[in-house]
């Protein structure tokens, strides 16, 4: 096979001839021309092969072996003899007015799938950062056709489009991000909700304790049972067991005090988690305070109402716990007790559901490291955009 032949199929670019490569320490730059031919004037349809004029174009092009590639490209201009008009030979993998191959545009594209910032990715192919921004605009992610069967909804941080939240909505099930929305008002999720014609299908509706999906729910996914995850329930008494510790812990001694902050997690474990020498620090912790006693026999027994298999059993092991939380008069347990009485009945569903916020959580702490490397985003629609298109 020809030299030209293999650089052809290498650069995938046809009728090529090359007629230098020069390597330089952080490039590759490679000179060629393409093969004369006969070719229709697009202005007139005339066919002509006289070559008005050359010129040279700089093309940037992905990299090759891991080095910048420069493509030196001495394109024809043809005259016509029907029309008088020139043209400039067309050149497949350069889109009109560019000096950037389709290839690389979609290589940085690429790359964005990661959690790279925009600037890193452009230095790193040396291109502007305002290049990959026209490329990712010309990405279009449309709403959603349907909604899946289990639907989960969070919000996060991401302070673009003047709105300091924005929400987002997954399918649990598949691991799939359905899609991310501007704010989280009541009117912006009713607009978008109400707008599937298959509403109607959601068996699960996974939330947190948020009013606001609370009270769009029953009207717009009917036949949804919701479903209160349970991380944001557990907190709630690790918060309490953390607060009783902190109040205890201000009456003691500097070392002591010092001890006990060291051993927290000690405390926030399950006794059936710990060793034996762990165990024993437990014991000599608890017998400090009568408080942090029982609050941590009520820990325990919350870790035991979320580990029941049925909201059968979940009901019964949430009454014991209510009762014991009730006579213990700890006041750092109010709040628990408050959420239990709002959202009890959304909590039980959780246990005969098999799906969890999880996976949402999981992709909000991605988004959070997809906003931080960037340094925030202003502009929502590119917020969205580099998000969804990091989860595909």
């Amino acid at each position: 096979m020809p030299y030209h032949d293999f650089i052809s199929k290498l650069l995938q670019i046809k009728a090529l001839i090359v007629t230098d490569i020069k390597h330089f320490d952080d490039s590759t730059h490679i000179f060629f021309h393409l093969q004369r031919r006969d070719l229709s004037c697009p202005h007139c349809g005339a066919v002509t092969n006289k070559v008005h004029d050359y010129r040279t174009s700089v093309i940037k092009d992905a990299p090759i072996l891991g080095s910048r590639t420069l493509l030196h490209y001495r394109k024809r201009r043809y005259h016509c003899d029907c029309c008088g008009r020139h043209f400039t030979e067309p050149f497949p993998i350069l889109p009109k007015r560019c000096r950037i191959t389709r290839r690389l545009a979609f290589y940085s594209i690429h790359l964005l799938r990661d959690t790279q910032n925009v600037s890193h990715v452009a230095r790193k192919l040396g291109i502007s950062p305002s290049s990959i921004f026209r490329r990712l605009n010309d990405i279009q992610y449309p709403k959603p056709s349907s909604l899946p069967k289990v639907l989960s909804i969070d919000e996060f941080r991401g302070n673009a489009g003047g709105a300091k939240f924005q929400t987002i909505l997954t399918d649990p099930k598949h691991h799939k991000i359905l899609d991310i929305l501007p704010d989280r008002s009541q009117t912006t999720l009713i607009d978008y909700i109400q707008g599937f014609p298959d509403r109607r299908d959601v068996r699960y509706f996974i939330m947190d304790m948020n009013r606001v999906y609370l009270d769009i729910a029953p009207t717009f996914l009917p036949k949804a049972t919701i479903v209160i995850d349970r991380f944001h329930v557990i907190r709630y008494v690790t918060w309490a067991l953390e607060n009783v510790r902190k109040r205890v812990q201000k009456d003691m001694l500097p070392s002591k005090r010092r001890y006990f902050k060291r051993n927290r997690r000690i405390l926030l474990s399950r006794r059936s988690h710990l060793s034996e020498e762990n165990q024993l620090a437990l014991e000599v912790m608890l017998q400090q305070s009568e408080d942090l006693a029982k609050a941590y026999y009520l820990k325990e027994l919350f870790y035991h109402f979320m580990a029941s298999e049925t909201s059968q059993i979940a009901k019964k092991r949430l009454h014991t716990f209510l009762l014991a939380a009730q006579v213990s008069d700890l006041e750092e347990f109010n709040a628990t007790l408050t959420m239990l009485a709002n959202w009890g009945r959304y909590i039980l569903n959780a246990f005969d559901c098999p799906y969890t916020n999880g996976f949402t959580e999981g992709t909000n702490n991605k988004i959070k490291v997809i906003k931080r490397n960037a340094y925030g985003y202003r502009n929502f629609d590119n917020f969205r955009n580099r998000i969804l298109l990091a989860s595909t």
